[in-house]
């Protein structure tokens, strides 16, 4: 009798916990894309500086870069890399302009590369990305920092792309970490700091 008292307790208990663990997800997605609407109608641009660590299998050394991040609405982008050497990658509208140190080089927007790296810099921003069906979401939140991890769904991607990371500060949304773990053990961090909102009123520095 006390056995299977025992018994339907644990199957309640598990029950319970199958139950509502995808409601808690369910609430942790629907705040955090609530609160990314609001910052993001608030947020005209984005300053931050970054440093890249890039981890090869091959390789016993962590490839180091930094630079700053700058984005501003409704469509500027640009990644300026400025150690171990100047590389910087501008998105202007349907203009694509890539520095490789030596010349500047316009590349069409409209190729899948450069449309997919785009889309998911400018979506990631925006929160646009979280509701993508090329990727599968999952969010989980511990104290001031939300975690998504997204899950590739397009074919070409997934022969690629193990799953990306990425941790944002609660309190203000802000991006702080981004990890692409790629198939073969390759992977890519990014981390951000000394974010700056609303601060960029010159779009030149797009050009």
């Amino acid at each position: 009798m006390i056995r299977q008292k025992l018994l339907i307790q644990k199957l309640f208990i598990l029950a319970f916990a199958l139950y509502i663990t995808p409601v808690f997800a369910q609430d942790i997605k629907s705040d955090f894309l609530e609160r990314m609407k609001m910052v993001n109608a608030e947020t005209s641009s984005i300053e931050s500086d970054f440093v890249q660590e890039r981890t090869l299998s091959i390789m016993e050394d962590v490839l180091i870069s930094s630079g700053k991040f700058y984005y501003k609405k409704p469509g500027l982008m640009k990644w300026d890399q400025l150690l171990p050497s100047p590389y910087y990658f501008i998105v202007n509208g349907n203009k694509v302009i890539r520095f490789d140190g030596k010349k500047r080089k316009v590349i069409p927007a409209s190729s899948p590369q450069v449309s997919h790296f785009k889309d998911f810099i400018l979506g990631t921003v925006n929160g646009t990305m979280f509701e993508s069906k090329e990727f599968l979401s999952t969010f989980s939140r511990i104290d001031d920092e939300v975690t998504v991890i997204l899950l590739p769904q397009q074919r070409e991607m997934k022969k690629r792309i193990e799953k990306i990371q990425l941790i944002f500060a609660y309190d203000k949304m802000v991006l702080m970490e981004l990890i692409i773990f790629e198939k073969g053990g390759d992977s890519t961090a990014i981390y951000f700091s000394d974010q700056k909102f609303n601060s960029i009123s010159d779009s030149s520095i797009f050009n």
